[in-house]
């Protein structure tokens, strides 16, 4: 079933252009780039929806450890607790709009059995994405342009 393949692909792909929007050049080991390489290969060929769930679930347990390590990081990062407290319950309340988004993705009992390929792409883009968002905002900014002599 080419269709698991491409399904697979299609869902992860608004993941990786978001992490590719970076204003600097992408990075050899740029996450979605690398996700997307480890799904291929996980894949090959195969055209079957249980093992694109299998493949999704499997980048899933090496991306969700970087996006944890990020979000501690974010909230290392500030210094007043009132802020802090306020992070976290933004990165509680995102947790809880992922996983409901996708159970609700996963229930469609129009995409049967393919419905659990759903909640798999669904959990690795939401992951993937909130990843690349959170070490963006980690990174240094980038340096005020240069200010060119104005000509008399």
């Amino acid at each position: 079933m080419k269709r698991a393949a491409a399904l697979a692909l299609a869902l992860l792909a608004p993941g990786a252009a978001m992490a590719q929007q970076r204003q600097q050049p992408p990075r050899q080991d740029d996450l979605a780039q690398q996700v997307e390489r480890n799904m291929r290969t996980c894949m090959g060929n195969a055209q079957d929806t249980a093992l694109a769930a299998r493949c999704m679930d499997g980048q899933r347990a090496v991306v969700a450890p970087r996006l944890e390590h990020a979000v501690e990081r974010l909230l290392a990062t500030q210094q007043d607790p009132a802020r802090r407290a306020a992070l976290a319950e933004v990165q509680a309340a995102w947790v809880t709009y992922r996983d409901r988004r996708c159970d609700f993705a996963g229930t469609n009992p129009e995409r049967g059995a393919d419905a659990a390929a759903d909640r798999a792409a669904c959990l690795l883009q939401f992951d993937l994405g909130r990843t690349v968002e959170i070490e963006r905002l980690l990174e240094p900014p980038p340096p005020p342009p240069a200010r060119q002599q104005q000509r008399r």
